[in-house]
């Protein structure tokens, strides 16, 4: 149940980093966002190491959070090994909402009502709820607050602000990834 791959944990930062970075120079192009010193396609030096650091934060505390709570709650097919289908799906799904709210920042309370809508339906129909769930409100907050001290220091700034510097829906991106990182932890970590 708990054999894992050092080298998971380098494949899902890197895969991670690069899919966040196109995605987020979706956002520099939709005007969703902008930087204030770009560098290369609006975008600052720091996206791709952040987001790879990140990922790299967030597979580690994945695995060790699921093994804290394995007697508490049921993590056992969440820390299984998992599908190339099932990873290649739910990042699809990821990446859609992802764009969706570059495409889509103009209306940011329909894209809060259809990120946190879609998120419930697709935690009705998932395994381990109550750890899918558990998984996506500390990547929702955890998002939420680590880009809005980026937006409180000047390092980004969104077009439309709702808490704390940053859109209300930017939580539920965050919710809908946490379900991608799931997948992902299991096919590269948990392989």
């Amino acid at each position: 149940m708990n054999n894992r791959k050092a080298s998971g944990y380098l494949y899902l930062a890197v895969v991670g980093a690069l899919v966040a970075t196109l995605c987020d120079a979706n956002h520099v192009y939709t005007q969703t966002l902008s930087y204030p010193a770009p560098v290369y396609a609006g975008q600052a030096w720091w996206v791709f190491p952040g987001f790879f650091m990140a990922f790299s934060v967030m597979g580690i505390s994945y695995t060790g959070l699921a093994k804290q709570l394995q007697s508490m709650m049921p993590v056992a097919s969440s820390q299984s090994a998992g599908s190339v289908h099932a990873m290649v799906e739910s990042f699809v799904a990821f990446v859609l909402v992802y764009l969706l709210s570059g495409f889509g920042n103009e209306s940011p309370a329909l894209l809060a009502l259809i990120f946190y809508g879609t998120f419930i339906l697709r935690l009705a129909v998932s395994y381990e709820r109550g750890w899918a769930l558990l998984l996506a409100l500390l990547l929702g907050a955890g998002g939420m607050f680590a880009e809005g001290l980026l937006s409180f220091f000047g390092q980004v700034s969104y077009r439309h602000v709702d808490v704390f510097g940053v859109p209300f829906w930017l939580g539920a991106l965050y919710m809908h990834g946490a379900l991608a990182l799931r997948e992902s932890v299991r096919f590269f970590v948990y392989r």
